[in-house]
């Protein structure tokens, strides 16, 4: 009886584990490349736009929602989305009123605002802060599943859903 109770058991470690490995080699090549699927990503670093201004306020931390910077652009306040808080306070990223930044913005078709921050550069200083891969997924989602290069899951940290399919 136990000899019988091990080989099934054996039996169905087997079973579960061939079928995981079939699961994995049926979603192909693109699996988990989030919306990309055939609709293109959200994000498009090949439409830039660049933004140069001083730091009004960036207000971020636990418990304290997005981080954004809020600067003054000709006279004219702008608010930007950054994404994760623990990758930009690993970054020692603390902007300061009165800093003079520089932003590289790339076209987002799912953001309200329409675009994302790809990266800053502190003028003064000369420090960049990137936030994009160049294929434009979130360099602050990480490897996790979530985000990360080749994957736009999480890719607009405004938390606009992925673009519905044609």
């Amino acid at each position: 009886m136990r000899k019988n109770l091990m080989t099934l058991a054996t039996l169905l470690t087997a079973a579960a584990l061939a079928g995981s490995v079939l699961a994995q080699q049926e979603r192909g090549p693109a699996a988990g490349a989030g919306p990309m699927g055939g609709t293109g990503p959200q994000v498009d670093p090949a439409k830039v736009t660049n933004v140069t201004g001083e730091v009004v306020k960036f207000t971020g931390g636990p418990g304290q929602g997005r981080p954004t910077l809020v600067l003054s652009v000709g006279g004219k306040e702008e608010s930007y989305v950054l994404g994760s808080w623990r990758y930009l306070a690993a970054q020692k990223f603390s902007p300061a009123a009165g800093d003079h930044l520089h932003l590289v913005l790339w076209a987002c078709a799912a953001c309200p605002q329409g675009n994302v921050v790809a990266e800053i550069q502190n003028v003064r200083t000369g420090e960049v802060l990137k936030l994009r891969a160049a294929d434009g997924s979130p360099i602050f989602a990480g490897r996790g599943g979530r985000g990360g290069p080749g994957s736009f899951e999480g890719c607009c940290p405004c938390g606009a859903p992925p673009p519905a399919a044609p």
